[in-house]
């Protein structure tokens, strides 16, 4: 059961648990809020729904936002006489960045499990639920930095810690995030591609309790990269920004999927 529960929970946290990106954060006195629709799939599984989140820098240099919350349409497998649901609503994250060099920032995300975590499986299935159903914490730091030689050209990289609280006497182990995002803004055009990568490395082992005893999971070592392919383009500048996103993932921390993100950013 564990095993399962383990399973739906690192499903769903594939896409979701990140920083809002890998660059400085807004001026003092804006913000921003975006929408998004998600769907991953692997062969005979897929989950698909809808994001949001805000972002308010209260004082320059120090970004708040509330990221990743939604609404999941499902997260199943198709199959004759598999378990149909995994819907319902999505985690939310409180984050806050606080940038104290132009090129250097901290970060912390608060992830809480507000969202639908029902699990249900039976001999041939397990559904895939929307929440991790786990208080976590992640934290680290950021640096990114424009090109002067290349105008237009920007790149951003990120490396955090990724700590679940015990919950449901199941504690996953101790995760280590390594990512980087390079973009350009074609000149005249205002559009821009983006190429992303993050690696992930589980320190610690999970554990669970069974019986008087715990159990340990041995899946300390796993490993999972994530590539991100995608543009984005001001349809009002600096006010409306639309993008879209190809997300391939690999491993054994959130398992094998491809992804399609699309959405919009209102900067106000």
């Amino acid at each position: 059961m564990f095993k399962k529960i383990a399973l739906a929970a690192a499903l769903a946290a594939s896409a979701a648990f990140a920083t809002w990106n890998y660059y400085p954060v807004l001026e003092g006195g804006k913000g921003s809020a975006q929408g998004n629709l998600y769907y991953d799939w692997d062969h005979d599984w897929s989950q698909a729904g809808l994001g949001v989140g805000a972002r308010f820098s209260i004082i320059n240099g120090l970004e708040l936002s509330l990221q990743d919350w939604g609404y999941q349409f499902w997260g199943e497998w198709d199959c004759s006489g598999c378990v149909n649901g995994g819907s319902g609503l999505r985690d939310l994250t409180i984050g806050a960045r606080y940038q104290f060099d132009p090129m250097f920032n901290v970060f912390v995300d608060l992830h809480l499990p507000v969202g639908n975590d029902d699990v249900e499986s039976n001999a041939i299935s397990t559904t895939t639920p929307p929440s991790t159903n786990e208080i976590a914490l992640y934290f680290g730091g950021q640096f990114s930095m424009e090109i002067k030689d290349a105008p237009g050209l920007k790149f951003g990289t990120e490396a955090g810690l990724d700590w679940g609280f015990e919950h449901n006497h199941y504690e996953r182990g101790l995760d280590l995030h390594i990512g980087g995002e390079i973009a350009y803004t074609v000149p005249g055009v205002g559009i821009t591609p983006f190429f992303g990568l993050q690696f992930k490395f589980r320190l610690t082992e999970s554990e669970w309790e069974e019986g008087d005893h715990d159990v340990g999971g041995d899946d300390d070592g796993d490993k999972q990269v994530n590539i991100w392919l995608g543009a984005d383009y001001f349809v009002i500048p600096n006010m409306l920004d639309v993008w879209a996103k190809l997300i391939v993932r690999s491993g054994d921390i959130g398992g094998d999927a491809t992804g399609l993100n699309v959405g919009v950013e209102f900067f106000f």
